[in-house]
């Protein structure tokens, strides 16, 4: 038996439905570089940090005049301005958060956003007091599935990797907290829900709402 202390959220998809915004900000950006990206190609790139995602269409379509570093920075300048005027906290978050505070467990962010990102919309929807420690693999040497961002969140509660949790919508997001030796849970989109790659995970959820009193109670004290 091993006693949860910590919980480690993933920001995408998990505590803001900000999947649909990169897909739309990607399109709109992508377009105009001149680079013919749809709306599958988008969806595609779900979980992949956003350097890699001009990569991989650099290779599929064709490098832009932009180098990677440049295009990244404006694509995520656009995808975070979209975000941070929508403000699409997720379903169940804030109650949630509220839920782990009273059962004294330690709350973080591991994201592979930008920190800008992570603090500006964590403020804005009015949930950053919760967060103890906030980590981007933006300013680490790997990114996701890499479990380094896990680690350095876990690093900065104080807590052992294995006495932690994180939770996750994509499955590169998966691999890096099993990776980091944590606990698991998916909450996947209705679309990725049937991935036979979840099985990886410890627990697969559809929504926040299902960590209540009772499975919180049940995770603290078992693995």
């Amino acid at each position: 038996m091993t006693q949860i202390k910590a919980v480690i959220f993933d920001m995408d998809g998990v505590l803001i439905d900000s999947e649909p915004l990169w897909q739309q900000a990607g399109i709109h950006y992508f377009n105009q570089l001149g680079l013919p990206v749809s709306a599958e190609d988008m969806r595609q790139m779900v979980g992949v940090p956003s350097k890699e995602v001009i990569r991989k269409l650099y290779q599929q379509y064709g490098a832009a005049d932009l180098s990677v570093e440049q295009a990244t920075e404006q694509y995520c300048r656009c995808a975070i301005d979209l975000i941070l005027d929508k403000q699409p906290l997720m379903d169940g978050v804030k109650p949630l958060l509220a839920r782990l505070r009273q059962h004294n467990l330690k709350i973080a962010v591991a994201s592979a956003s930008p920190r800008e990102l992570l603090e500006s919309i964590t403020q804005k929807c009015g949930i950053r007091d919760y967060f103890s420690a906030i980590a981007s693999a933006t300013e680490l040497a790997y990114n996701k599935p890499h479990p380094a961002v896990y680690l350095h969140a876990a690093q900065q509660l104080g807590v052992e990797p294995h006495f932690a949790v994180g939770i996750e919508d994509s499955v590169v997001g998966m691999t890096a907290v099993k990776a980091a030796s944590m606990c698991c849970i998916v909450v996947p989109s209705a679309q990725e829900e049937n991935d036979p790659r979840w099985a990886l995970a410890d627990h697969k959820l559809n929504s926040l709402h299902q960590i209540d009193d009772s499975f919180l109670a049940r995770l603290i004290q078992h693995r």
